[in-house]
């Protein structure tokens, strides 16, 4: 049976998850490695995390890559359309938090439809943009897992698209698209993981956006 940990630790920070699979796999890092290295190692030797999937560049998600990277040596996932925007203060909002955005590189670019096979599960790469250009989930379908980045949050909420890259008509699309999945547990970027009639808070998702349109 596959595990999900919430390893993320810091205030303010996005959710980072430990998913304990035959290939353990990291789902966003958050800005502060230190709570997150912590909460890692009381489920597994960082050393034996393989690989760090992104659901987007921004900094409150992503900015603990360079010393979670060096912590467990894994490879670091991220779309295509986001790769590119790293580093820069303006693209990954690190200037909201009064940071820099760190320098790094991704080791593998993913596209629309990939699938990642951590092992007993097979995570789908499913492009959501609205809230960013790039931004991801990923879904189990067997399971009906979703880890939704900052696309969706449980009870009715949504990413915000008044920043870089945001658009409300993009996003409303691709809410759409996870209101016709069948999810029994969602793994939001932020809030709490709920497996509340997920479907049903989806939907909310979606008239909300519709609704502020």
């Amino acid at each position: 049976m596959v595990e999900v940990h919430k390893v993320s630790g810091a205030a303010y920070d996005g959710n980072a998850y430990l998913i304990m699979d035959k290939r353990p796999t990291i789902v966003d890092v958050g800005m502060r490695a230190g709570p997150t290295i912590k909460n890692i190692e009381r489920h597994i030797d960082p050393h034996e995390v393989e690989q760090i999937v992104l659901t987007h560049c921004h900094h409150d998600h992503s900015a603990a890559v360079p010393a979670i990277q060096k912590a467990t040596g894994a490879r670091v996932l991220i779309h295509k359309e986001e790769a590119c925007l790293i580093g820069d203060e303006l693209t990954t909002l690190a200037y909201l938090f009064g940071e820099n955005a760190p320098e790094w590189k991704a080791d593998g670019e993913l596209e629309e439809g990939a699938v990642l096979d951590l092992g007993e599960w097979k995570l789908e790469v499913l492009h959501t943009p609205g809230h960013s250009l790039g931004i991801i989930c990923l879904y189990e379908r067997t399971q009906k897992v979703l880890f939704s980045g900052d696309t969706v949050f449980p009870d009715g909420n949504i990413g915000r698209t008044d920043l870089y890259g945001g658009d409300t008509a993009v996003l409303i699309k691709s809410v759409e698209r996870l209101s016709k999945l069948d999810v029994k547990i969602m793994y939001p970027g932020h809030m709490e993981v709920t497996d509340n009639n997920v479907n049903g808070q989806i939907q909310m998702s979606l008239r909300f956006a519709r609704s502020v349109f």
